[in-house]
This record gives structure tokens, C-alpha cells and sequence, in this order.
């Protein structure tokens, strides 16, 4: 019984053919890397890939620290960690502000 060697040596070799790189080819291998690139960084771009930060609906809870101060920046999480008081805003604080065409209209 042959060996893989022993087989591997009494196959012919087989030429590869190796493409000239000619001008026409290296264009081509450029518009292909090219596109290839362009299109990644497209897809990567999308508002779907990762969604913006900070683009939710607007905070309705603070913090009431223990000394009576607001801590707007604290997570509830970290408010109550603190010994604070997690609070609702107050209908006012949240509602939209009146535009100048609705002051007018009165």
C-alpha cells in the first residue's frame, strides 16, 4: 500500500495559471476593493447599525437628594443608592412649552 507521500510524489504537477497583472487587472482589483470599501463603510453608516444616544423620550424622574437638592444627571438606580428620593416631574415641568403662534391666538 502507498503512502500519501509516496502518492503525492508520483502525480504530475499541475501548471497554475498565474494572471498577468496588467494595467486592465489592477484597474479592475481597484474598483473592486474600491466598492467593496465604499459599500462597508455605507452599511456601517446606517441609523439602524447603532442608534444615536441620548435620542429617547426626555427624562421625567430626578433625584431629591437627602439635603433637598435636585441631581438631575443621577440614574434611579444610583439616586437610590445614595439615599435619595426618585421623583415624578412635576405636568408643568414635563408639558412642551407654549410656541408664539398659540400666545398669539388667545
Amino acid at each position: 500500500m502507498n503512502t500519501l507521500a509516496e502518492v503525492r510524489c508520483a502525480l504530475p504537477p499541475t501548471p497554475v495559471a498565474v494572471p498577468e497583472l496588467t494595467s486592465k487587472n489592477l484597474l479592475r482589483i481597484a474598483l473592486v476593493s474600491a466598492s467593496l470599501a465604499c459599500g462597508t463603510v455605507a452599511w456601517a453608516a446606517t441609523p439602524a447599525s447603532a442608534p444615536a444616544k441620548g435620542t429617547g423620550a426626555p427624562q421625567n424622574h430626578h433625584c431629591k437628594q437627602s439635603d433637598g437638592t435636585m441631581e438631575m444627571s443621577k440614574t434611579k438606580k444610583a439616586c437610590l443608592a445614595d439615599k435619595g428620593t426618585w421623583l415624578k416631574d412635576s405636568a408643568a415641568a414635563t408639558a412642551p412649552a407654549p410656541t408664539a403662534s398659540a400666545a398669539l391666538k388667545k
